[in-house]
């Protein structure tokens, strides 16, 4: 592969692989803050006063539930105020609530934890998109930039083990919180070095006169925030308690009021004409049902894994690890896939396999051999995250005006992240009424796990049905990624080739600009 000339703004190839790493730490840390909680909650569970086992989704569902929310708002901030200002902020505010996690050991409550770990998303929140366009302004439009984004995206899945292993490390064989206070220490070593390593070139706002919609924001999150609350809430103290209810109430009240502030807002954080085009609809849902039933999936797993068949966590872990090069594997095979299958055909895939993944966890027996069924929905898995967001990239490029992109890939954004803590409050919905009933753990396991397999089911047939889009013009080949259409390069943006055909059969690329 032929690589253009390194951007002027990095002095040598040891500055472009240090600014590389670091940014890239956005998207490894922020699986890793997953991992580190997830893999060995059944010993942090009870050292924080969590002894009620249809409490543990929370420390999960919080966690992903304000990354997706505030990435709404800290990509423009990013865009009025300077990425390079966002990210130190990001590891900033990572650190800090990293350390306040782990003296939950000391607080032992299990509110306390949930909030704690609720504001530690607001960290990877800030960092990822404000990383991404920090790499996309740096980097022109060709291979450089697209092997630079293909290293970001695979840090995900190697940032969950990498996660798991020094959290099951310290919870097993020391301290849990030392697993918490490392990532905070790494966390202000970042900062510190995001501080001198990003260059000035990229580190002014690209729209300084712009606006925050603070009314949208405050109402728009407290929404999405109690929405997710009662859903989570309802299956540890059960759906008669007036206040659930009434809270679910007043939250579907607030997006309602929400989505009236951004109809009369000049500069809204989600514009509704964005509902309006086609396709983007279904996309979102689609995107929904089908990394809800992923977050149900990862968390059964390793409920079963550990639960069921006694596995420690770093046995759990190694377990798991296999996801780093299926993750890897997905990431290539879709480099080459995206811009020749339609972007339907691709997010139906990517459905498929997270309900094949579900199926597989769902049904094995309580005592069987791992690489039966657990090592193969850890070889699928990756493969419907790592198909479903590029797919529906390559959608919204494809539907979406250019002035819209980064909004609406903002949203795609947040349903990812939302949609997992909304799953996990389905699941465990089944599963407490299950246990009620007077079924046993594995009954209650496997009944979460099956309204994982309905939802990327349905996920299934909203791509076919409700995710085609029409062919659109595409901008001018010659243009600059950072020209296109006159729009600077802004939060979460980023230009991919695509390969069109001109007439008399000879092949070109354009750039599409994608806002992830």
């Amino acid at each position: 592969m032929h690589f253009e000339e390194r951007p002027a703004c990095l002095r040598n190839f040891a500055h472009e692989v240090l600014y590389v790493s670091v940014i890239s730490c956005a998207q490894l840390l922020c699986q890793a803050a997953l991992g580190n909680v997830l893999v060995p909650l059944l010993i942090i569970g009870p050292s924080v006063g969590i002894n009620d086992p249809s409490k543990l989704p929370w420390t999960l569902a919080a966690y992903s539930l304000t990354v997706g929310i505030f990435i709404m708002v800290t990509g423009r901030l990013g865009d009025v105020y300077g990425h390079k200002l966002l990210l130190i902020i990001g590891f900033g505010i990572f650190s800090i609530f990293s350390i306040l996690t782990g003296m939950g050991v000391y607080v032992k409550n299990d509110i306390y934890f949930d909030i704690m770990r609720a504001c530690q998303g607001i960290g990877p929140a800030t960092l990822l998109p404000n990383a991404v366009a920090l790499l996309a302004r740096t980097y022109p439009n060709g291979n450089r930039k697209s092997f630079v984004f293909a290293m970001f995206g695979a840090t995900a899945p190697s940032g969950f083990v990498v996660g798991a292993v020094f959290g099951s490390i310290f919870a097993q064989l020391s301290w849990w919180p030392w697993g918490q206070w490392a990532l905070a220490i790494f966390c202000a070593f970042l900062a510190i070095l995001a501080y001198f390593v990003i260059p000035i070139e990229v580190s002014s706002s690209v729209h300084p006169t712009g606006k925050i919609d603070i009314p949208g924001v405050i109402v728009g999150l407290s929404g999405l925030v109690l929405f997710i609350y009662c859903w989570n809430e309802g299956p540890v103290v059960g759906w008669d308690k007036p206040y659930v209810y009434v809270l679910l109430i007043i939250s579907v009240a607030l997006i309602v009021i929400f989505l009236l502030i951004e109809w009369k807002a000049k500069e809204p954080i989600m514009p509704l004409s964005i509902w309006t085009v086609k396709g983007f609809p279904g996309v979102l849902a689609c995107i929904a049902l089908g990394w809800s039933s992923f977050g149900i999936f990862i968390y059964y797993m390793i409920e079963f894994i550990e639960v069921i068949r006694g596995a420690s966590p770093l046995l759990t872990t190694a377990m798991v690890s296999p996801v780093i090069f299926s993750g890897l594997a997905a990431t290539l095979t879709v480099s080459q896939l995206y811009h020749r299958v339609p972007g339907h055909f691709l997010l139906t895939a990517a459905m498929f396999f997270f309900c094949l993944a579900n199926i597989l966890i769902a049904t094995m027996p309580p005592h069987q051999t791992y690489w039966a069924q657990v090592f193969v929905a850890t070889l699928i898995a990756p493969f419907g995250m790592d198909i479903s967001f590029p797919a529906a990239s390559l959608i919204v490029s494809n539907s979406m005006p250019m002035n819209q992109q980064g909004v609406a890939a903002s949203m795609v954004n947040t349903a990812i992240n939302w949609s997992i803590s909304l799953g996990l409050g389905i699941a465990g919905t089944v599963e407490s009424e299950l246990l009620k009933r007077g079924k046993t753990t594995l009954e209650g396991y496997r009944g979460g796990l099956y309204a994982g397999i309905g939802l990327s089911a349905a996920g299934v047939i909203v791509a076919l049905l409700f995710c085609r889009v029409p062919a659109v013009v595409k901008p001018d080949p010659e243009k600059k990624p950072d020209q296109i259409d006159n729009i600077p390069v802004a939060a979460s943006d980023t230009v991919i080739d695509v390969d069109r055909t001109k007439d008399g059969g000879q092949k070109e690329q354009f750039p599409i600009m994608v806002r992830l």
